[in-house]
């Protein structure tokens, strides 16, 4: 073989390589945004808090974290019963929430979730499992400078000048001034939607920030249609928004429902000894992901004894984050971010 033949060889299969490695490192990059970190037992955190139901009152200043895996689990549990749960005045406030609470219903779809059950003499294991990963069209601004969240500087995300083909996928669905105002991110499967809620006030429980966020954007769909107050809902060229970076992967047993003794209709008495949930959670220019898987045990048991101006969009104070369907009432992810626990310092 001539020389200038096996340099013209070499050249290409060099050319091939790196064109190969090129795609596998976009690859890996692609696939590590939405990669979740290793999963942190929620009692090592200081502020930030689970609630099995929506309806759970909450607390201030604590991250408060809801996704329905735990309601997915329990109803197919009490389904597999045959009967009736029957809630006692001996039960805990969170086990009557629990067994009360419908909220996890038109939240997924049925085959948006993934639901096991194993039965074993009488013990029945419930496990119940989703995850949505939402990508955006395109990339938000990831921000070269922190963001103060309260006193902390944070890393964070979102429109530091303007870009037209941001704008495609970020809405405003109400605003009234830069501390309270709603913004909606569109990921790229338009079926769900990521809606961001600052400046909400007298919430007991994230079953009122849903429905306190509903109202105002019912509000903003009437003022878009003003002449005088459609200017609001415009994302100019002066607008900008900035977005904390949150990422986390939290696990837990639910103390107030373990060990729970309870009756059905068919008089059998019954013991809830497992309620596990684990929930990941990210949000960045990428997009955003849900992840949570629940566990749901119990066993029967003998009857015991039973205990135009520029709008400056930032969420450097407590926001609300909830992701849905738009074609489902309630949404399968809803926080309250009240600190800087889950954020990125810088």
């Amino acid at each position: 073989m001539k020389k200038g033949n096996t340099t013209t060889i070499i050249i290409i299969i060099m050319i091939l390589v790196t064109l190969i490695s090129c795609r596998t490192n976009k690859r890996k990059a692609e696939s590590k945004w939405s990669e979740l970190p290793e999963v942190t037992a929620l009692e090592k955190l200081k502020q930030t808090d689970f609630v099995p139901t929506l309806e759970n009152l909450i607390t201030e200043k604590k991250n408060i974290i809801y996704a329905p895996s735990f309601l997915f689990a329990w109803n197919k549990l009490e389904e597999e019963l045959k009967s009736k749960v029957v809630v006692s005045d001996n039960n805990s406030l969170d086990f009557k929430l629990l067994t009360n609470s419908k909220s996890y219903l038109n939240s997924l779809k049925d085959d948006e979730y993934s639901i096991d059950v194993y039965i074993e003499g009488s013990e029945i294991r419930v496990q119940a499992f989703f995850n949505k990963t939402l990508p955006f069209e395109n990339k938000l601004q990831k921000l070269e400078n922190p963001i103060m969240f309260d006193n902390t500087k944070v890393s964070a995300f979102g429109m530091y000048y303007f870009d037209k083909e941001a704008v495609k996928y970020c809405k405003i669905l109400y605003y009234d001034n830069d501390n309270k105002f709603i913004l909606k991110l569109i990921p790229k499967d338009k079926q769900q939607e990521i809606i961001l809620v600052k400046g909400l006030s007298n919430v007991n429980s994230l079953s009122d920030a849903v429905k306190k966020t509903n109202e105002l954007i019912n509000k903003g769909n009437i003022e878009r249609l003003d002449t005088k107050q459609s200017w609001k809902y415009e994302i100019s060229a002066v607008d900008n928004f900035a977005i904390p970076i949150i990422k986390f992967n939290i696990g837990t047993n639910y103390s107030q429902l373990t060990g729970q003794t309870f009756k059905t209709v068919d008089n059998k008495n019954h013991q809830l000894y497992e309620a596990y949930q684990r929930t990941g959670f990210i949000l960045n220019e990428n997009g955003a992901v849900v992840e949570s898987e629940a566990i749901a045990m119990a066993d029967s048991i003998e009857a015991v004894a039973v205990k135009h101006l520029p709008k400056k969009m930032n969420f450097e104070k407590k926001f609300y984050i909830i992701i849905k369907r738009i074609d489902k009432i309630n949404p399968y992810f809803v926080m309250q971010v009240d600190n800087d626990e889950l954020m990125i310092k810088e």
